[in-house]
């Protein structure tokens, strides 16, 4: 509590230091926001007059870069008009008819050249052969006498760009030159003078208002000033801290002064793109820091007649605020413990809800293997993406590693029916508690490995290597076969395992455990007890054929069954019955296919919440085992097995697949920002996870998960297309619990984060447009 470590208020009634509390807790942070305000006020004035600056040195830029360039460009035709160039080489002869006409057309392109152009202006052609000028100004004079002699004895010709001589460069020079070789590259025959009047230069600058004593100035790189609102300064040089200044590289801070004399300056400094001049604005920082020292004031005497507000507040109102606290001990349960202090009784109280939490945090931790169980069927089942699974993996601490490979080992009880008659209810729950431990205590040492059960009577054992190889999946093989001989020994019946291949990272675990499952189903032919992996029937290309042709027909024979389709039952059985002596040889795999087809239907009825054995009299699997052929099979099938279960199966309401699965459909699209999920959407369609799982699968070609990922990134493509809707709003309607885990999976999906996709699709808009 506030004052507990205080020694001069730990003896104060609680009333007491409720009081002193109120009123710190009052008027500090007015006082503290009224600090931020005062340096948020100013700091705020002084970006605004920093960028004001700005714009006003990015529009003088333009406006003298934009005659800069009209000149240079004027310039540049001068320069290479094919008239001028044959004049400067031929020269100026009154005797020559041909130089005659040469001069007379040279004349007569200046006089062009110089109507045409809004901006007024001189030119001097520079006769390099003849040591002779051509002034539009002056006429004909010979080099030494031109004004410019200077200028053009240092001149070095370069065929790259112009030369810009501003104002007061040479003695006596009051305007503005542009000098310019003329020639060919290899050749320089002459040079060009443009002579500007900079007026319009200095109108530019004196246009804008500066106010006091600030000054705007056009430097080049060698720290002369070429423009100035003041004329008597063009072509002098530029104080050494301000030149020091615009030496930075670095942006200076909007607080930096340069001291000049007594006082202190603010340097705003924009340097030209189009040549290498520099535009300054020079403002004494007083006038700056007027406006923002005032505003400092203001401000501060608001927080001071705030804080005494408060303080006044707090001082009234001390007293009612332990009224609350009153009105929540009356609402105390009776179990409280009884105290004469408020406070420690609803210390008390809060102590017991501790402890209820640290309770519920227990039982919390007895639920963890039920939930690390549903956790990794769902993995087997493909509902869980690579991401998603990683940060369950580390929650649970899984001993599986997201850059290894798994094999999936799947264990099946053999004689199922039995097991099923012989242990009921708690007794099948423990039993089969059991065989997980047993598998997983047999996989501990050698491998990292988990297990799960995803069916009663089946197992399956994830187990995981960084670099598999065959003899690793050897060692798996060797492994599933010690499991197959303990549990025959300690229990009364036999294990069948499929092995699947190892594939790459948790992605591939479910792959693996279809492969398993689907190994598992040559069982009816090979025989049971025994270990099923990929390269013990990878040469048997004709009972490969053959087991998955039967097994096609089985599954569809069960789909039809599902869908109430029972004439197309039966046509389908007669085409197996005529297949089974192309493929089969022997009448023990025979027994084996048709043992698991009444398997399929009895797992169906089982997920539905019905039970096979409940149509028949006798058990239907030791009927199968007693016919001796493919007749006799045939006619107890047809004559008997379907027309009971048909009539008993009609009075079962097993909805249309498809039907269904349009309904999953429509609740999905409907439900993008609710909480989607396998087992909410098959509690609200009275189906098993699984066999909803399963007819999603078959009817929509995609499983349930991904089918839900693909909507909400249809809905988010949306939303970030045609809306402003910030990111993280579109993560929490779409309810993911951050924006980067929204992020993450968008990227996942299309390639790009969102950022970059609405970019990408409003830059494709913009082109249209």
């Amino acid at each position: 509590m506030f004052g507990q470590h205080i020694p001069l208020l730990g003896k104060l009634p609680f009333q007491r230091k409720l009081l002193i509390t109120s009123i710190v807790l009052s008027v500090l942070p007015v006082l503290l926001l009224g600090s931020a305000a005062s340096y948020v006020a100013s700091s705020s004035i002084q970006d605004e007059v920093n960028a004001k600056h700005e714009a006003t040195l990015r529009q003088i830029e333009l406006q003298v870069d934009s005659l800069l360039k009209r000149l240079d460009y004027m310039s540049i035709q001068i320069a290479g008009d094919v008239t001028i160039e044959k004049s400067v080489r031929l020269g100026i002869s009154m005797d020559d008819r041909e130089k005659l006409e040469t001069t007379l057309d040279m004349v007569n392109t200046l006089r062009k050249y110089r109507t045409v152009s809004d901006l007024p202006f001189n030119v001097h052609l520079v006769y390099g052969r003849f040591d002779t000028v051509y002034s539009t100004l002056y006429g004909m004079l010979s080099k030494n006498d031109f004004p410019y002699y200077e200028a053009l004895r240092q001149y070095e010709p370069k065929f790259t760009g112009s030369l810009f001589l501003p104002s007061n460069t040479y003695p006596n020079q009051s305007d503005f030159l542009i000098v310019r070789p003329i020639g060919s590259s290899s050749t320089v025959d002459g040079v060009l003078f443009l002579e500007a009047d900079p007026t319009r230069l200095y109108e530019l600058l004196q246009s804008v208002q500066m106010g006091g004593d600030s000054q705007l100035l056009v430097v080049n790189d060698s720290g002369r000033i070429v423009l100035s609102r003041q004329p008597q300064e063009i072509g002098t040089t530029l104080p050494a801290p301000f030149a020091k200044r615009l030496a930075q590289t670095s942006p200076a801070s909007p607080n930096d002064a340069v001291a000049y004399g007594d006082e202190q300056y603010h340097v705003s400094v924009h340097r030209s793109g189009y040549n290498d001049w520099t535009y300054v604005i020079i403002a004494p920082q007083g006038e700056l820091t007027a406006k923002a020292s005032l505003i400092k004031k203001v401000t501060w005497l608001i927080a001071g007649c705030l804080a005494l507000l408060w303080g006044l507040i707090a001082l009234l109102a001390s007293k009612r605020l332990y009224t609350p606290i009153r009105t929540l001990l009356l609402k105390l349960p009776s179990r409280a413990k009884p105290s004469q202090d408020g406070l420690q009784q609803l210390d008390a109280f809060m102590q017991q809800v501790i402890d209820t939490n640290r309770r519920l945090d227990s039982e919390l931790r007895e639920q963890a293997p039920q939930l690390r169980e549903n956790m990794l069927i769902k993995l087997l089942q493909g509902e869980w993406n690579e991401s998603e699974f990683a940060l369950k993996a580390k929650q649970y601490e899984l001993p599986l590693q997201q850059k290894s490979s798994f094999v999936v080992c799947l264990f099946e009880v053999d004689a199922f029916a039995e097991f099923r008659a012989s242990y009921v209810g708690k007794d099948r729950s423990l039993m089969m508690y059991a065989l997980t431990k047993l598998i997983a205590e047999a996989a501990a040492g050698p491998f990292a490995s988990v297990t799960v059960s995803p069916s009663v009577g089946q197992v399956a054992l994830i187990v995981g290597a960084e670099q598999p190889d065959d003899a690793f999946a050897g060692q798996v093989e060797q492994l599933s076969g010690r499991i197959r001989r303990q549990a025959k020994e300690l229990f009364r019946f036999s294990l069948t395992a499929g092995v699947s291949r190892a594939r790459p990272k948790y992605r591939g675990i479910h792959e693996s455990y279809m492969e398993a499952a689907e190994l598992l189903s040559f069982r009816h032919l090979l025989g049971s007890d025994l270990t099923i992996g990929h390269r013990a029937i990878e040469s048997m290309d004709t009972l490969k054929l053959s087991a998955r042709n039967l097994i096609k027909r089985q599954k569809t024979i069960v789909k039809m069954i599902a869908e109430g389709d029972m004439g197309g039952v039966n046509a389908e059985f007669d085409e197996m019955i005529r297949d089974i002596p192309h493929h089969l040889t022997g009448f023990k795999p025979v027994t084996g296919i048709f043992t698991n087809l009444i398997a399929e239907i009895d797992h169906l009825l089982e997920q539905l919440g019905f039970e096979l054995q409940s149509m028949f009299a006798y058990n239907v699997y030791a009927r199968v085992n007693e016919l001796e052929s493919l007749e006799k099979m045939r006619d107890w099938f047809k004559h008997q097995f379907f027309p009971a279960f048909a009539k008993h199966y009609e009075t079962l309401t097993v909805p249309n697949q498809t039907k269904i699965v349009q309904q999953v459909v429509d609740y999905i699209m409907n439900g993008t920002e609710g909480d989607l999920s396998l087992q909410e959407a098959a509690s609200r369609f009275g189906l098993s996870p699984s066999q909803l799982s399963r007819m999603f699968k078959e009817e929509m070609n995609v499983n349930f998960l991904d089918y839900c990922i693909e909507v909400r990134m249809s809905r988010a493509k949306e939303w970030l297309a045609h809306s402003d809707m910030p990111i993280k709003q579109i993560a929490d309607r779409l309810r993911y619990t951050t924006a980067q885990n929204f992020s993450r999976a968008f990227k996942q999906t299309t390639g790009m984060s969102p950022g970059q996709y609405r970019d990408s699709v409003r830059r494709h808009t913009d082109g249209f447009a």
